[in-house]
């Protein structure tokens, strides 16, 4: 039936989630989407579960993603959701943006039951695992006729909402100053510096969030994130295990200075034991995702969110770490370089402008927020 639905569809999309890397079905979700000519999107924080190089790869959803793979999604009249929850955070409203496809008929493939249609009405769900489950439909539509030639209008469409969001996202840095990095340029050149095979685990937080836009990996098993549940202090420890369960990658971490305070004491941990993880930390004197939000809510008024840091970059030379301080632009690149050459611990602390992304919700505290899933509508007041 799912195989019927596909073959029947004008506009299918392909979301690839966590569930087809941890089945390593990515080429198995590749060879699907190449049989349909369709946009493949990843999900929140999956940026890794389909290969960002590839044409019909059009980048992740949710807080701070791709306006190219949302503009695509809701026009979308069939969504195969691979290995996906579809949680609250990859499906919600973002840029102002009402993105989730309300009359297209989504299949839903998850090994947990439970989750099937649990977020997003769906008409078909599969409890199975995310490759088998790709490997099976691409096999029903091969053998219900002959392969269909590619779709060059729909490849040209999918160019088109790339390079229109890549020319977007390029613009939306604000020019830097000494000691006071935008953050989104900080952010594209990391991710100009970031080797292919590195793995990279980012925070919770304003900055490490905005961080979803910029982020874009060939290799499965890439990418670790706080998810839905943002716990705070996650980056650095993930990156230390990344990097003794696979000495060979480069591991970093993306993390707040906030969040950096909940994990720093791990580098002793990296020095003791000699694992050579790069902790990126990114200083703006602020909590910045608890500021942005009581900035909009509450007037322009914020309480308790500043902060007086450190030298983080000299704590972590008396930890016995290599430490830099960065504070100008063109200095990141060049740095991220030569501490994974070092083959040491190290701790780069970029000093960042005040600038903030969108918050998480902006209606979240209104005296009567939006109740975006049902579960919660009878809350609304």
């Amino acid at each position: 039936r799912a195989a019927t639905i596909l073959a029947g569809a004008r506009s299918p999309v392909i979301i690839s989630g966590g569930g087809v890397v941890m089945a390593d079905g990515v080429d198995a979700a590749r060879r699907l989407a190449e049989h349909l000519s369709c946009p493949v999107v990843t999900s929140y924080l999956h940026n890794d579960a389909f290969p960002a190089s590839h044409e019909l790869a059009c980048g992740p959803l949710g807080y701070q993603g791709s306006k190219a793979a949302m503009r695509l999604l809701a026009k979308a009249d069939v969504v195969l959701a691979l290995g996906s929850r579809l949680g609250p955070f990859g499906t919600l409203p973002q840029y102002g943006l009402e993105y989730w496809p309300a009359s297209a008929q989504v299949i839903q493939v998850d090994t947990d039951a439970r989750t099937l249609g649990l977020v997003k009405p769906i008409a078909l769900g599969i409890r199975g695992d995310a490759r088998l489950a790709a490997e099976a439909l691409l096999a029903g539509l091969q053998g219900s006729g002959p392969a269909p030639a590619r779709d060059e209008t729909r490849l040209t469409e999918i160019a088109a909402e790339k390079t229109a969001w890549a020319t977007e996202l390029a613009g939306l840095a604000t020019p830097s100053q000494t000691g006071r990095i935008s953050p989104r340029a900080a952010l594209t050149e990391l991710a100009r510096a970031l080797p292919a095979d590195a793995v990279v685990s980012t925070d919770i937080g304003n900055v490490c969030s905005t961080a979803n836009s910029y982020l874009a990996f060939d290799e499965p098993r890439s990418f670790l994130a706080a998810m839905s549940w943002g716990n705070c202090g996650y980056a650095f420890p993930a990156a230390i295990g990344a990097k003794v369960a696979r000495p060979d990658r480069p591991a970093i971490a993306y993390v707040g200075e906030g969040a950096w305070g909940m994990s720093l004491t791990e580098t002793m941990t990296c020095v003791r034991e000699q694992i050579p993880v790069v902790a990126i930390v990114f200083d703006n004197q602020q909590w910045g995702a608890e500021k942005r939000n009581q900035l909009d809510f509450f007037d322009g008024r914020a309480v308790a969110t500043n902060l007086e840091n450190p030298d983080f970059a000299a704590v972590a030379r008396a930890m016995g770490a290599e430490g830099t301080l960065v504070e100008e632009v063109d200095q990141i690149g060049d740095a991220l370089r030569a501490a994974i050459a070092s083959n040491r611990p190290t701790v780069l602390t970029l000093r960042l402008n005040q600038e903030l992304a969108d918050p998480f919700r902006r209606d979240a505290f209104k005296p009567t927020p939006t109740r975006l899933l049902e579960k919660y509508r009878s809350l609304s007041g």
